[in-house]
């Protein structure tokens, strides 16, 4: 394709420069005030907007952190439940064993071959003493105990 022809290239300078006449540089061309941007009810009601969400938000998350905070804190405690009741099994099964071994020795047949070890001979006469019911004991006589010489101690001069 061929270049256009130079008349038709200046045609449409013509026409994109007419369209601001007033901007022409050097002519006196006035300028406008600067553009400020002004909110709009839409604007004010959407940060009102956008602060109920990041509170909304910040609540959720803060929420969140008290549900995990409270799970860390429960599962701790069940570690140490688990802990305890560890030992007290332990305790449990250690009473048990010695309530076994209390028992074993407190057979009497054990304390008796003992006994009979130890020189001791089984009586087969028992006596048992005989105290009527419808007269009264008479009253024992109580001898004071005597009395202790009082010792002085004295210290070493040194």
């Amino acid at each position: 394709m061929a270049a256009p022809p130079p008349a038709a290239a200046t045609a449409r300078r013509l026409v994109a420069s007419s369209s601001r006449p007033n901007q022409q540089p050097g002519r006196g061309a006035h300028r406008r005030a600067p553009l400020q941007v002004v909110e709009t009810r839409r604007q004010r009601i959407f940060r009102g907007e956008r602060l109920l969400l990041f509170l909304s938000v910040a609540f959720v998350v803060s929420a969140l952190l008290v549900v995990v905070a409270g799970q860390a804190m429960l599962a701790n405690g069940q570690v140490r439940m688990a802990a305890v009741q560890q030992d007290v099994t332990g305790a449990k099964a250690a009473v048990q064993g010695n309530l076994l071994k209390v028992a074993i020795l407190e057979n009497p047949d054990r304390i008796t071959k003992a006994a009979l070890a130890d020189g001791l001979v089984v009586s087969h006469f028992i006596e048992e003493p005989f105290v009527p019911l419808t007269t009264a004991l008479p009253t024992p006589t109580v001898t004071p105990a005597p009395a202790v010489a009082a010792t002085t101690t004295t210290t070493p001069a040194s």
